[in-house]
């Protein structure tokens, strides 16, 4: 959801803080302590993402080629060109839709159990993800386009 596995363990170091201060006034159970934890997790990675501002005001080609190097310089990145491209394509949609897309597309969860970590309604959720597929296919599109005629 960062891209930069610093920003990644900043946002878990703050997770780890705020579930440590409230762990004794929780009183849920094991399952309903993981969903609180994933909605902490989830909270802290949208709102470090518009404190940093990883949408910026450039061209979008220009972000997106600057996203697939970084993607592909990363030594925790195992994939090809294609993957780095659909990973920067992900990086510029909004937070929200972001993590919707990829909590479905990668991570295989439910909209059902995504709304009860979220408070948000299945067809909220349905439409960000939805959304989120056609600006990402979209951009491979015209990536693709791009390729092919060399523009």
């Amino acid at each position: 959801m960062l891209l930069v596995p610093e920003d990644a363990e900043d946002v878990a170091q703050q997770v780890f803080i705020k579930a440590w201060k409230a762990w004794s006034s929780f009183e849920g159970n094991g399952p309903q302590r993981v969903a609180w934890l994933l909605k902490i997790t989830r909270n802290a990675s949208v709102d470090a993402v518009r404190k940093r501002n990883l949408r910026r005001m450039a061209p979008l080609d220009v972000v997106l080629e600057e996203r697939t190097a970084q993607v592909l310089s990363s030594p925790d990145f195992d994939g090809d060109v294609i993957l780095a491209r659909l990973h920067a394509a992900i990086s510029t949609l909004p937070p929200r839709q972001r993590w919707v897309f990829q909590a479905r597309y990668f991570g295989g969860r439910s909209y059902a159990e995504l709304a009860k970590e979220t408070g948000k309604s299945e067809g909220a959720l349905k439409a960000s993800f939805h959304h989120a597929r056609k600006k990402i296919e979209s951009f491979i599109q015209g990536q693709a386009a791009e390729m092919i005629t060399g523009h």
